[in-house]
């Protein structure tokens, strides 16, 4: 037990195990830690008090406020000092987290040495099996457990179920009636919990853990309600000064000094958000891995917390540096299909852890042990934390391997981006399935475009396969064979298509060939046209140059002829005149030889013969 000194809590030297750092980053404490677990301390009694008057404790709190640590290093520590004067000290703790199948992990926690049985071996029969066919047989199921245990009279069960939230995000939110296998399950899973912790005869105890922003969907299920109700204990919020002792506390008993300018820093960019607790005690462990990095000398102080990226940015750098550990190509994907199998936003938008079994993983990622292996190694190295089980434990088939804490998932960007991804093939998976099994009732046609090309993009890029389809509903084979039967189907259209189109190439090419010879017809033709259309210009030209030559010579023709009558006229008249000037002459000689005869006559001289002209 811790004995106080004023505010300091010490332990005795010989239940001290300190460890290379005294802050255990994302994970919770864990049973043993309760000497570096610092503020939480006065919660102890109100918590064991409770327990021991209703039997069932429910312990609930925002995300980050401590739940898991206080049960581990509070709570369980507390029993087994016997602060619960009237069940003693003896404690048997089955601790589990419900998972998909709460009754198989109830068996399993049972089945764990040193709980239920000791040095039990059974052969070629798994040892968890024993529990779990009284467990699935009735409500009763617990209590026959703890019975046929044959445990000493003394001896208390307690059966720890820490993130009972789990219940809830395994239901179907499709489910149309509301009512699925797994609301099945976690209703019998609960009556297993509550007929046991009503049992007073039998020394057995039910504690949970959950978070507050699930509280609604507890009235689902009948009487749990009203056992939350009765022993239900809200984690309180910390005040400054219990989250001043979480920050000097476990310094102190590691034998180390953290400058005041510091843990006042660290206490303002906290804040009064209790979902930063994880946060915090990353940046403690960080903080502390910088100061050990540079000799572990002097107090842990402002320059150590620059180093990491102060608070709002230490986990993203710290993951960021642990996946840059891995090679680029094969062992990096495997790290999304890993955190994404770990990860759950699809049914969820609150983000929840999904822990997942090494076995069941292998099949999600399609990987082989030893490279699944690597890439897990690297996050829970030493100092980080960020997977659980912790460094030193094996990863057998059935080891559960979980994220440390939410917080990862809200801090680490590149694994919100991941998460939406994930979220988002959840959603086309769900309704390819959805749609095949309409089709198969021939309520549906096939895929077409967009749809199917969305589909047969996601199936190409994230590569589902019957393990991870399981997760978030039945019918993968038959969504598979209706995608393939779409795309072949589009196919098919699209051949008829090519050849459709073929043939209209075909067509259009042998309409362009007989618009070619066409065109080359009528420019034929029109070459013809212009040629004739210029014969018979020029033909019209020359009829006219000839009409015109004909017209002018036949002018020139009749105007000689006209000149020559003219002529011939005035020439005839000119010889008439001629003639009558001839006569005229002719006449006035015969008159002058006839005066002259009769002047002979007259004269007595010899008379001229007519028509002889006297000599001049």
């Amino acid at each position: 037990m811790r004995e106080r000194a004023g505010s300091v809590t010490r332990v005795p030297a010989r239940a001290l195990s300190i460890p290379d750092n005294p802050f255990p980053g994302l994970r919770p404490f864990r049973e043993g830690e309760e000497h570096l677990f610092f503020g939480r301390e006065s919660r102890t009694d109100a918590m064991v008090d409770k327990l021991a008057a209703t039997r069932f404790l429910a312990v609930i709190g925002s995300s980050g406020s401590g739940k898991s640590s206080l049960v581990n290093c509070g709570l369980r520590v507390a029993l087994r000092s016997g602060l619960m004067a009237s069940a003693g000290t003896h404690w048997r703790i089955a601790q589990m987290r419900p998972g998909g199948d709460p009754i198989a992990s109830l068996a399993k926690a049972l089945a764990v040495p040193g709980v239920l049985f000791d040095d039990v071996e059974v052969e070629g029969v798994p040892l968890e099996s024993l529990p779990e066919a009284n467990l699935r047989m009735s409500r009763l199921g617990l209590v026959d457990v703890r019975e046929q245990a044959r445990l000493p009279g003394d001896m208390n069960l307690l059966v720890v179920v820490d993130q009972f939230e789990e219940l809830f995000r395994y239901r179907d939110p499709d489910a149309a009636s509301g009512e699925d296998d797994a609301d099945d399950r976690a209703s019998g899973f609960v009556n297993l919990l509550l007929e046991a912790s009503r049992r007073t005869h039998l020394p057995v105890h039910v504690v949970l853990t959950m978070r507050s922003d699930f509280l609604g969907d507890c009235a689902r299920l009948s009487g749990l309600a009203e056992a939350i109700n009765a022993g239900q204990y809200l984690v309180p919020r910390m005040s400054r000064e219990e989250r001043r002792l979480a920050i000097t506390g476990p310094v102190a008993v590691s034998g180390a000094e953290i400058l005041p300018v510091l843990t006042t820093r660290l206490l303002n960019d906290l804040g009064d958000d209790p979902d930063r607790l994880p946060i915090l005690q990353h940046a403690l462990n960080r903080v502390w891995a910088t100061r050990r990095e540079e000799g572990g000398e002097g107090p842990l102080n402002l320059r150590h917390y620059s180093a990491i990226g102060s608070m709002a940015n230490a986990l993203d750098r710290h993951l960021e540096k642990a996946l840059a550990e891995l090679d680029e190509g094969r062992p990096r994907d495997l790290a999304r299909r890993l955190f994404q199998a770990l990860t759950d936003r699809s049914t969820d938008p609150r983000g929840v852890r999904r822990p997942s079994t090494f076995a069941a993983l292998l099949d999600v990622c399609e990987a082989d042990v030893e490279e699944l292996e690597a890439v897990i190694e690297v996050f829970r190295a030493p100092g980080r934390s960020f997977l659980m089980p912790p460094a030193n434990e094996p990863l057998l088939p059935t080891t559960v391997v979980d994220i440390s804490h939410e917080s990862l998932m809200r801090q680490w960007r590149r694994l919100g981006r991941w998460a939406d991804d994930e979220a988002q093939s959840t959603r086309i998976y769900r309704r390819l399935a959805e749609t095949a099994a309409l089709h198969d009732r021939g309520e549906a046609g096939l895929w077409r475009d967009p749809d199917l090309a969305l589909a047969l993009e996601w199936r190409r890029r994230d590569g589902p396969n019957a393990t991870w389809a399981a997760r978030y509903g039945p019918g993968f084979e038959r969504a598979m064979a209706f995608l393939e039967h779409s795309a072949e189907a589009r196919e098919r259209e699209r051949a008829r298509h090519r050849e459709a189109e073929a043939r209209e190439q075909e067509l259009a090419r042998t309409r362009a060939i007989a618009d070619e010879q066409a065109a080359r017809i009528t420019a034929q033709a029109r070459t013809a046209k212009v040629q004739r259309t210029v014969t018979r210009v020029i033909a019209g030209a020359l009829v006219v140059s000839l009409g015109l030559a004909f017209f002018a010579a036949l002018q020139t023709w009749s105007r000689v002829q006209a000149d020559r009558e003219r002529v011939v006229a005035e020439a005839a008249k000119d010889d008439a005149e001629l003639e009558r000037e001839s006569a005229h002459v002719a006449s006035r000689l015969i008159a002058s030889n006839l005066a002259a005869a009769r002047l002979q006559e007259s004269a007595g001289r010899r008379p001229m013969r007519p028509g002889v002209r006297r000599p001049a």
